[in-house]
């Protein structure tokens, strides 16, 4: 392929040739948006990847992005270690191989958040010699709720609710669901605990084997698919987190709602205990 058939890749429509090409490069570049590139990074980097070297006046033609972005994403590309440059004139870029590029940018957030985690003492003490200037009663005291959107923030959350809880939590889910909760270590968590849980899984005909291992008393099925793809978790009727989006979406779309309103906990501990009720053990 010519230079300017790659970069009309990513303007093709259904009925070209080089669209089965776009769909590859577009689900490349949502991968790469997770690993805390922006689009026209993504797009840069799958350019010089696939079509490299090239100068920087070539990638702003080729992708007709201005030259002046063209020039600080190839820096900030540099500065992330995915890009290097050749001692030519005029300066060509490349990339580096896609494995090696993506250990490279998994250890720079590794990096950024050991970093963070060290200044958090710092922080923390900063902030406590800071005084209130508030003075909280029963008639400021109000329901709170929080939206969540993407894995790792849904994650941290619901490893902040295990560790809290005190007497029990319930959880409802799909398999697709305790699939995701099993790789996030929610599953030991919760088997390590102190505190009682219960787990309901459905719509699912069998035990998932993630399941097995745990407590059989402590888990139960439901096979049918009345409940479609509901997902939440209660903690000691304090605080609810609701999917909205859950396992049938891709990570970074995963959305989630927490609140600590007692009506809405309430109500959907009543429809867990009521599932449970009906639902059934596998062993």
């Amino acid at each position: 392929m010519q230079d300017q058939e790659i970069a009309s890749v990513f303007l093709s429509d259904s009925e070209s040739k080089l669209y089965p090409y776009k769909v590859k490069m577009e689900q490349v570049k949502t991968e790469l948006l997770k690993f805390g590139l922006s689009q026209n990074q993504a797009k840069v980097f799958i350019y010089l990847g696939k079509y490299g070297p090239k100068s920087a006046p070539e990638v702003s033609k080729a992708l007709e992005i201005p030259r002046t972005e063209t020039y600080f994403i190839i820096n900030t590309l540099q500065n992330k270690g995915i890009v290097t440059a050749e001692f030519s004139t005029p300066i060509k870029y490349s990339t580096l191989p896609i494995n090696e590029a993506i250990v490279t940018l998994v250890k720079s957030e590794q990096e950024k958040v050991k970093i963070l985690a060290s200044q958090e003492q710092e922080l923390t003490e900063l902030w406590n010699d800071i005084p209130a200037f508030i003075v909280e009663t029963s008639e400021t005291k109000k329901e709170k709720m929080q939206m969540l959107q993407g894995t790792p923030q849904i994650n941290s959350k619901i490893k902040n609710m295990i560790n809290q809880t005190k007497e029990e939590i319930f959880i409802f889910c799909t398999e697709k669901d305790l699939s995701r909760f099993y790789y996030a270590d929610f599953l030991e968590l919760l088997s390590s605990s102190n505190s009682d849980y219960k787990i309901i899984i459905s719509p699912t005909q069998r035990m998932p084997e993630h399941a097995k291992q745990m407590d059989k008393d402590k888990i139960k099925i439901i096979p049918g698919s009345k409940w479609g793809n509901l997902c939440f978790l209660i903690r000691d009727s304090d605080e609810v987190l609701f999917f909205l989006r859950n396992s049938d979406h891709p990570s970074h779309n995963v959305f989630a709602m927490w609140a600590d309103s007692p009506p809405l906990v309430s109500s959907l501990r009543m429809l867990f205990e009521l599932c449970w009720i009906n639902s059934e053990r596998m062993y």
